[in-house]
């Protein structure tokens, strides 16, 4: 089936997003650094974010069994904007040209609603999408086929016409178990050709 529009995820495909951008300037000693970001903020406790836990309940708890931690846990939400990295250049001018050509283009991404619009403002690419779903306002978080049927539904197609760009392999896995076309985005120059072979570049 020819593909009729584009689904793209955010973080590490349109922008680099990694906690260790905070925690490698905000801790110095690497062994506390470690064990904050594995045992105590991880990115599970991260994913309540992402399913609509607000960042005051997420870290509730972590300030009751952590205290002496308190300052970073806080951090984790004050502090979320330096966790932000660098725009995927390749990525950004493969939307310029997608949406020059009129590819209709839409986004599904795991993140916090409190921190969407704060993201979203770092790249003008974010104003070509017609719709973007996010997971902390539907309360649904991939890899759940839950969140991908309702993205198909806003986006109005069946899966085999959406091609699903996400960094994750496992969001891939469920993606294609219900038959979106997807390509596993590991490296930014391999996107184009794919663009390329689809005959949407």
């Amino acid at each position: 089936m020819t593909i009729k529009a584009v689904l793209f995820d955010v973080g590490n495909v349109i922008i680099r997003w990694d906690p260790a951008n905070l925690y490698n300037r905000l801790i110095e000693d690497a062994a506390r650094r470690t064990r904050f970001l594995t045992e105590i903020a991880t990115m599970d406790w991260h994913m309540n974010h992402d399913a609509g836990v607000s960042f005051a309940d997420n870290r509730r708890p972590l300030l009751k069994a952590h205290p002496d931690f308190a300052a970073e846990i806080i951090a984790y939400d004050e502090r979320f904007e330096e966790m932000l990295g660098e725009l995927i250049a390749p990525t950004i001018q493969n939307l310029d040209e997608l949406n020059a050509k009129g590819v209709p283009l839409y986004a599904l991404t795991n993140m916090p609603s409190e921190k969407a619009a704060m993201v979203f403002g770092k790249s003008h690419v974010f104003d070509y999408f017609r719709d973007i779903i996010v997971s902390g306002d539907e309360k649904l978080t991939k890899p759940d086929a839950a969140i991908y049927h309702l993205t198909l539904q806003r986006l109005g197609l069946h899966a085999e016409a959406v091609l699903f760009i996400d960094d994750s392999a496992a969001n891939i896995a469920a993606a294609d178990a219900l038959g979106l076309q997807t390509h596993h985005f590991t490296d930014p120059d391999a996107l184009r050709p794919r663009l390329i072979a689809e005959g949407l570049l």
